[in-house]
Formats: C-alpha cells, sequence, structure tokens
C-alpha cells in the first residue's frame, strides 16, 4: 500500500482510492482478492506494486507472475511495465515474459514481475513445463517442479479472469475455465497471494469461485470481493463524467460512410473473425490506400510483425483488429465499430474509446445482425443475441462514460444470469482431474503427459500448429516467422500438402521413411514434404495433431510465405 503512494508520486498519477483499498487487502493477506474494477481505472498498477513490494525485507512472495488470456497483449503489458520501472529507476526488479516463443525465464525463475500466458501458466501448474514440452511428447521426461516451486513461491495475479475463462464462446468443453478454477483452488489452498482481476467479471463466475474453494474449506466473503460500488472514488467519476460517448447501431453497408464522416479521428474496428478484418482492410484500402495510419491487427499475423504493430498503434489513425485489443492494450480510440459479441466482450472493446485523460467524446457504432455470420463459430448465438437486445435499446442515445459501462455491467450480469448457472458451467470432470494431479505428490510427468493427451490440452488455445513462412526461415531461422493456428486450419493445410519442418536429429532410416522430399537444409532443421501414408496417418489419429507431430519430430507446418501486410488468410 505504502509503495503504491511512492508509485503514484514519482510518476505523476492520481492516486486510485479503490487501488489502494486492494492493496491494503493485499496486504492484510486477503486471499484470494477478486478485484472487479472500470476499464482504464490502471489495475495494473497492483501488479506493479507487488513486483517492486517481492524485493522487500520480509516479503512474503519472491516475484509476481502475471497471467493474461492471450499471449498477443503480454508483449504489450511487459512493455508498459518495463517503462514504468524504468521511470522509477529501481533497477533491482526486473520485467521478464513468458510465453512459447519469448522465453525470458522459462521456468519462471526469475526475480521480478514475470508476465505470461495462460496456456504456458496452466502447463508449468499442472506438472508439463513449457519449455521442456518437447522432450516430455517425445522422451518421456522433464523438470516439472522447478516451475511449480517457483510459481508456489510467487504472488499471482489472474488478468481479464472472463477471458481467461472463455466463458460465452462455443468451446462446450471449457477447458480454459477448468483449468482457471483448479489453478484458483490450488493456489489458495497452498497459501498463495492471489489476485483476480477484471472490469466485466459476472457475478456467476464469482459465484463459481466461492462453490469451488468452499469445497476446500475456504469461504469468500464481502472482502474478497472489491467493488466499484464498493467506495467512492469522486476524482475518477468526476474526470468520466467529462467523457461523453455517443452509441448507435449501424448496418455492415454503412461503415465506409462512417469511415468517410470520422475522417481525421481515431477509428478501431474490431470484427469477430479474422477473414472478417482482412476484407474489411482491403476495402479501406481502395479508398484511401496503404499507409503507415492504418493498420490491420490479429492472430494469424507473423510474429515479428505483430509486435511491430503494437507499438505502432499509438501512430495508427485507423486500427482494424481483431479479439486481440479487447484487454491488456492500454490505447485510447475516438470511435469504435464493432462486430456484435458477448456484453462481457463488448465492454472491454468499448473501454478502448475515449480512455486517455484528455479524451471528452466517443462514437461507439455496433454492426447489426443480419444472419449468423459475424459470430458464428465464435460466440454463442442465445448471448450474443441477448447482448444485441440490449444494445438496441441504447441506439441514438449519449451517456456518460461510466455511466454506459455500469448500464453495460448490470444488464450483463442479468443476460449470464439468465444463460448459466454457476455449477452448471464448472467443468467437474477436468476439475477432478487437474486438482488431483496437483495435489498427489505421486502423480508425476507420466500422468502429466497422459492427462494433457486425454483432455486434449489444459486450455482452449492448446492444440495451436506453428506455420513457418518458408521465404524468410530459408534466409534465417526464427520462430518470429511463424504464425500459429487451429488444429482444424492445420489439418487443411496438411491436406493441402503443404512443407513441414523437421528436425535434423531424426535417424536417417527414419527421415527417408517419413519425408517424400528435401526441399531446403536449414541448420537445425530441414524444410520437407512429408510422404502421404504418414500425413493420412496424422489426419487420423485420435491425438491432438500438436502431439502426433511432435512424435515425428516436426516442429511446425511451412507455406511458401505469409503475406506480411494481411498475414496468412484464405479470403
Amino acid at each position: 500500500f505504502q509503495i503504491y503512494g511512492n508509485v503514484c508520486r514519482l510518476l505523476g498519477w492520481e492516486p486510485r482510492i479503490l487501488i489502494e483499498e486492494a492493496l491494503r487487502r493485499f496486504d492484510d493477506g486477503i486471499n484470494p482478492l477478486i478485484v472487479k474494477l472500470p476499464t482504464g481505472y490502471g489495475k495494473t498498477s497492483i501488479t506493479l506494486c507487488a513486483g517492486l513490494a517481492c524485493r522487500e525485507t520480509g516479503s512474503n512472495w519472491l516475484r509476481v507472475i502475471h497471467v493474461l488470456p492471450m499471449r498477443s497483449i503480454v508483449d504489450d503489458i511487459e512493455l508498459r511495465l518495463s517503462n514504468h520501472i524504468q521511470k522509477l529507476s529501481f533497477k533491482k526488479v526486473k520485467i521478464y515474459k513468458q510465453y512459447m516463443g519469448s522465453p525470458m525465464s522459462p521456468f519462471y525463475c526469475g526475480r521480478g514481475i514475470i508476465v505470461t500466458a495462460l496456456d504456458t501458466f496452466m502447463m508449468n501448474l499442472f506438472k508439463v513445463p513449457a519449455p521442456e514440452f518437447r522432450k516430455l511428447i517425445e522422451l518421456g521426461y522433464s523438470h516439472y517442479d522447478i516451475p511449480r516451486a517457483n510459481i508456489y513461491s510467487s504472488a499471482v495475479v489472474f488478468d481479464e479472469f472472463h477471458l481467461l475463462s472463455n466463458i460465452g464462446s462455443l468451446d462446450d468443453e471449457l477447458k480454459s475455465l477448468a483449468s482457471s478454477l483448479a489453478a484458483v483452488r490450488a493456489l489458495c489452498e497452498a497459501g498463495v497471494p492471489l489476485v483476480i482481476s477484471t472490469a466485466t467479471l459476472p457475478e456467476v463466475l464469482v459465484e463459481a469461485i466461492k462453490g469451488v474453494l468452499k469445497k476446500i474449506g475456504i469461504e469468500v466473503d464481502e472482502r474478497n470481493v472489491l467493488r466499484w460500488v464498493d467506495l467512492k472514488d469522486d476524482i475518477f467519476k468526476r474526470s468520466m463524467q467529462l467523457k461523453k460517448i455517443s452509441f448507435g447501431v449501424v448496418s455492415e453497408d454503412e461503415i465506409i460512410n462512417l469511415l468517410r464522416a470520422n475522417s481525421g479521428k481515431r477509428i478501431l474496428f474490431v470484427m469477430n473473425k479474422v477473414e472478417r478484418a482482412v476484407k474489411l482492410f482491403r476495402k479501406i484500402h481502395q479508398i484511401i490506400g496503404y499507409g503507415s495510419q492504418t493498420i490491420l491487427l490479429h492472430g494469424r499475423l507473423r510474429e515479428d510483425i505483430k509486435k511491430e504493430r503494437v507499438k505502432d498503434i499509438d501512430y495508427a489513425q485507423i486500427v482494424i483488429a481483431t479479439q486481440v485489443v479487447e484487454a491488456g492494450v492500454d490505447k485510447s480510440f475516438d470511435v469504435l465499430i464493432t462486430d456484435p459479441c458477448p456484453l462481457d466482450r463488448f465492454i472491454q472493446r468499448a473501454g478502448r474509446i475515449a480512455r486517455s485523460a484528455e479524451s471528452r467524446e466517443g462514437d461507439i457504432y455496433v454492426i447489426e445482425l443480419t444472419d449468423d455470420e459475424p459470430y458464428s463459430g465464435v460466440y454463442s448465438r442465445e448471448l450474443t443475441k441477448d447482448s444485441i437486445n440490449v444494445l438496441e435499446k441504447l441506439n441514438g442515445e449519449t451517456l456518460e462514460k461510466l455511466e454506459l459501462e455500469e448500464i453495460l455491467i448490470r444488464e450483463m450480469e442479468q443476460v449470464y444470469e439468465r444463460h448459466m448457472n454457476p455449477d452448471s458451467i464448472i467443468p467437474h470432470a477436468r476439475l477432478k482431474i487437474l486438482s488431483q494431479l496437483d495435489e498427489q505428490p505421486l502423480l508425476g510427468k507420466d500422468e502429466a503427459r497422459q492427462a494433457l493427451i486425454g483432455l486434449e490440452g489444459f486450455t482452449d488455445s492448446f492444440g495451436i500448429v506453428a506455420v513457418f513462412d518458408a521465404l524468410e526461415i530459408r534466409k534465417n531461422f526464427s520462430y518470429e516467422f511463424c504464425v500459429g493456428v487451429s488444429e482444424d486450419t492445420a489439418k487443411k493445410l496438411l491436406k493441402s500438402g503443404c512443407m513441414v519442418l523437421i528436425r535434423e536429429k531424426l535417424k536417417r532410416e527414419d527421415l527417408s521413411r517419413y519425408v517424400e522430399e528435401v526441399e531446403f537444409d536449414l541448420e537445425d532443421f530441414k524444410l520437407v514434404r512429408l510422404r502421404e501414408w504418414l500425413v493420412e496417418k496424422l489426419l487420423s489419429s485420435r491425438e491432438p495433431l500438436t502431439i502426433s507431430l511432435l512424435k515425428y519430430g516436426v516442429e511446425g507446418l511451412a507455406v511458401e510465405s505469409i503475406d506480411p501486410m494481411e498475414g496468412l488468410v484464405w479470403t
């Protein structure tokens, strides 16, 4: 708590009353601490202060692990925290980022703040260390106790828990929710300080957390949940009252007219699918041409390009994006034009509008539903329809920004209450397996491997397959020149006869059996085309494709090139 006051003074921040209260409760050992505060309130400062505290004498944790739902926003949070530490001249605390392809602290050994992705954290917690994933699958060994020991000697922050859980999506298994609840149970039972932070956590999820913890004798009461209505922050409220947000529902045909009408303003488009974002990007290009002022940002861009695009957002006039900007990206826009989505996602998207201190007005437009296309394959149809019904009632209204968010949060609670109840959304079978894996010391690497394969991963993003840009890796191999795609997409690429990247260490006799043609020799890999029988075997295997590929020494797939402007798309 005292550290926060010093940070605000040195960085020139206005202290936030509810952040102070959150840190008081954190200091008092309230565990877990669930923080439900508005978008743009400065919740990341909790991680910053806890990270600074870990180097203090008598601290109960050696590091802070900040867990984010998507790899795409890890870089942005890491950069923001690094900038804060640099301005504070606090050299004892280092900021690390850790996810597949960015191993700054592979086993979470770093002292300071580790910003990590959900899939990496869950693998490290449940005895499948992410940096040794290949070793575990191929050779059957790993050092899982190292990352687990580091997790259990840390403080943990689950940022944007509603996205970590992935409720509202079409994934009936809710892998991420099961893992997140199992992690909450494991960490709280062990006394690991835990903060669950979000602006849009439905009460149905709060009740699910309470139910899981109650079964192990941990009662969660009102002290554990800090809500915006619990205390008055008149300074923040007054600043939000100065911001006026106009709201409208528009047809698809009106998008370009809106673009022209808002010329000179910073405009954010959020599309639910990569293909829709690319299609819109091309349409806008026909009108105003390519340039640094228009940015396309989605999950199927090469890693090196994606990182540059996130940095370039500050200088862009128009950003066309997918859900990668929903949370964690601290940028401000004047206009939002968005596809329909469940209300918790919509509130996050709306939070990017008039976000900066000097912003006074903004406009939000929701593209009206004409068919299922904008959300099919992404979100629950019922939740989205119900959410759109709420938004249509606000059509033509102009509201204070905080008032709009408060209205939407109340409506969100009612929508989720109608469609879900706390017990039915919990994937009990998955939760039981993961809890046993964590609790039982006799369950080790072999059982963890079986659980990972049997459950088809611990998170919804498991099964992502790397697709490399063959043109680039022929010149200089780097994991920066790849894109992550879903298993279904990877199978389509395999069927089409794409190349694969196979490890050089593969035995010669295996290489001749598996490989039809060697396209190019790299230092540690070969770029090859697989024999047809092996492709059929991979496609028909019951195991996740990621696992099957690893067993045959395949690092990833490869295409001739990945468009640096648009990414890997098929439109």
